[in-house]
């Protein structure tokens, strides 16, 4: 605790003496707010960076992200945190449509093909009110691809054909993108992706290929520009990955031999429908976005197995079970419109987000064996069934040097299905920003945290699953300070800067969803944190170095224990260098280190004991040739993890509690290749 204490006192006096050598500077003239640090790191991660990069998943996406740790070495085991909580304290959409909550404890929740993917956008902090309902540590926005996108000027049909491998997972990969302009109004895109994985390789291990994966996306988007003030987006995003494999995809891997689960498969499939209204006024900007989307995982059919779907604990017995689909679906509308009067930026609306948790089993399941032979059981359950509406406005007041955002949103959430109950709340946010001299800008934030009671895991229903009358919502505050200081002139640049955030927020009554039928509120946390960028950029280089530190606190509900949550203690630097040697030549670098730490791991009172995790670091090279004699060709080639270095991150299975003969871990080494043209 002493060590975060001095960290939080260094930072501080960074500050401070920023500030004097600030209020010491004359004749600022005209100044203006600009990006923070934060902010262009975030917009750097655009599709044909993720290109370049051969991306293929979740960890590829935000590698370069500072605050957020994803853990996973197979695709659909990928968990995602930011600022110490895991997405579930999040709001996650695709394309303005809300991806719902957690299917099974075992595997991740962000299911994003980066080959569809135009752009990534990531608000820290729940300080904005147009964030989204249930925002606690942040919110992940991600767009996909437009037909704008591939047709270059004066095109009106084309098409993209890519081909790669990567080694370490024996992928195999396939895509294929078609795109045109149909008239003046209509412009279409259509992408598939197909790829397979046959092991993955671990440092000093044996190969693991019990996490095969065959998997599929697809993305089908039409726009339709009706006149100049009306454009209509119409789009269908599909997401597929399955394999006989393993089942708790987070948990150690083995031979496929030693696994007896049988195929599974998770999937997404999105609709959704957008509208922008813009005309000549400043009073009107239009945006509407309705959508439906589904997750699901789907278990086939089991002979005479343990009766591991049916989660009898402490009894040995068998049974057959039919295919069961575990789905989680979510739909909503969003109306907001733009008015921007004199020096106010106002933005309003309305929204309602519904979601809804269906278990459908193809038959019943009989005992084979046991106390209970011959009887049956109906996996079919009716789930929760969660709906919020919510009304939100934010005011953008520009005052010269001075960007002042106040907003606030006014959220009812109700729930329905197995469960029952109404929760609401106002929740005001603000952010400010002054431009304290030229270099300087100086950044503060405060967001009121509102999230229902979330809707259990979807996997552990059952028909017997009753609710605890005294289920809460969660309710908290963050508050955050931080500056950033613009170097371009001082390092004689095209743009440099560097960015500094300390954050603190708590969370009363957090609720995690896993192993939680009941909806039992858990714990109250309290997190804090600071936040590092800098960011370097010249004619040819783009380049940033982060630092992220996260600390924390959590009081059991129901012992009265105090501890530390697993994020706890975590140094994160990371490194992301792009150098653009000639128009068709660039190369990449990509470094993660954490330092080695330890923290109080609490889950009952038998088992509190100190966690010790290893410190690591790990590289990643790549380069992009596109030959000037052969016109839309492209090469990409890489390596990931180059030294081969045998890690686990701090926040994955077995780590997180201390058990290293159990903690997964993640590739080794990686070559990739692609090869790519476009027509």
């Amino acid at each position: 605790m002493e060590n975060n204490k001095l960290l939080i006192s260094l930072s501080l006096c960074t500050w401070l003496a920023l500030n004097t050598v600030a209020n010491e500077t004359q004749n600022l003239g005209e100044v203006t707010v600009n990006d923070t640090a934060l902010e262009a790191q975030i917009k750097s991660i655009t599709s044909s960076k993720l290109e370049n990069l051969q991306a293929s998943d979740i960890q590829d996406i935000l590698s370069s992200m500072p605050g957020v740790s994803v853990s996973g070495s197979a695709r659909y085991s990928q968990k995602v945190y930011l600022r110490g909580l895991e997405d579930k304290a999040s709001n996650i959409t695709i394309d303005g449509a809300s991806i719902g909550g957690e299917i099974f404890h075992h595997m991740g929740s962000q299911t994003i093909d980066a080959e569809t993917l135009k752009v990534g956008s990531i608000e820290v902090g729940p300080n904005s009110a147009l964030s989204g309902p249930g925002v606690i540590n942040g919110s992940f926005s991600y767009e996909t691809k437009d037909p704008s996108d591939y047709l270059e000027e004066g095109e009106i049909f084309g098409g993209k054909v890519s081909t790669g491998y990567q080694s370490a997972y024996g992928r195999k990969s396939i895509d294929l993108a078609l795109f045109s302009k149909i008239n003046d109004k209509v412009e279409v895109v259509g992408i598939i992706n197909k790829s397979e994985d046959t092991r993955i390789e671990i440092p000093d291990s044996k190969d693991v290929t019990s996490k095969q994966s065959d998997f599929t996306s697809a993305l089908l988007k039409v726009i339709f520009k009706a006149n100049d003030y009306n454009t209509f987006k119409l789009s269908y995003n599909k997401y597929e990955d399955g394999g006989k494999r393993q089942f708790g995809a987070e948990k150690v891997g083995g031979d496929l031999a030693d696994v007896s689960d049988h195929y599974n498969e998770i999937s997404r499939n999105t609709f959704t429908l957008s509208h922008n209204y813009s005309p000549v006024s400043d009073m009107i900007n239009l945006e509407t976005k309705i959508y439906h989307s589904s997750e699901e995982l789907l278990m086939a059919g089991q002979t005479n197995k343990a009766a591991y779907l049916l989660w009898q604990k402490n009894v040995v017995q068998n049974s057959t079970e039919p295919e069961t689909r575990y789905g989680n679906e979510t739909s909503g509308i969003d109306v907001r419109n733009t008015s921007i009067i004199n020096t106010h930026k106002v933005s309003y609306g309305l929204s309602y987000d519904k979601e809804e948790q269906i278990v459908e089993a193809d038959g019943l399941a009989v005992y084979t064996s046991g106390v209970n032979t011959g009887n049956t059981v109906d996996l079919s359950v009716k789930g929760g069934i969660s709906k919020e509406y919510a009304i939100y406005l934010e005011d953008e007041i520009d005052l010269d040097s001075l960007v002042l955002t106040i907003g606030a949103r006014y959220d009812i959430y109700k729930l329905g299905g197995i469960y029952s109950g109404e929760h609401k709340q106002l929740s005001p946010k603000l952010k400010a920003k002054y431009q304290a001299s030229e270099n300087l800008s100086l950044r503060l934030g405060y967001g009121r945290i509102f999230k229902g009671p979330l809707l259990s895991e979807t996997y552990l229903l059952k028909s017997t699953s009753t609710q605890n009358d005294n289920a809460q919502a969660q309710r908290g505050h963050n508050y955050e300070a931080g500056f950033d200081y613009d170097l371009s002139n001082a390092l004689n640049t095209k743009n440099s800067i560097f960015g500094f955030t300390l954050y603190s927020y708590n969370v009363d009554g957090y609720m995690d969803p896993s192993h939680n039928a009941a909806l039992n509120n858990q714990e109250d946390i309290k997190m804090w944190g600071v936040e590092s960028v800098f960011r370097y950029e010249t004619q040819n280089v783009s380049s940033s170095i982060s630092h992220t530190y996260n600390a924390g606190e959590a009081k059991s509900l129901s012992t009265g224990a105090v501890y530390e949550p697993m994020t706890a203690n975590i140094h994160t630097i990371k490194i992301d260098t792009d150098y653009n040697y000639s128009k068709n030549l660039s190369f990449n670098y990509n470094a993660e280190f954490v330092r080695g730490n330890k923290f109080d791991y609490y889950y009952s009172d038998a088992y509190d004991y100190e966690v010790k995790r290893s410190g690591y670091a790990v590289h990643n090279v790549s380069t992009t040739y596109s030959p000037a004699s052969i016109k839309g060709i492209k090469v990409s080639f890489g390596i990931d993890n180059l030294f081969n270095t045998k890690y686990s991150t701090h926040t994955s299975f077995g780590t997180n509690s201390g058990y290293a003969s159990s903690a997964s871990n993640e590739t080794g080494r990686n070559y990739k290749i692609k090869l790519s043209y476009k027509f």
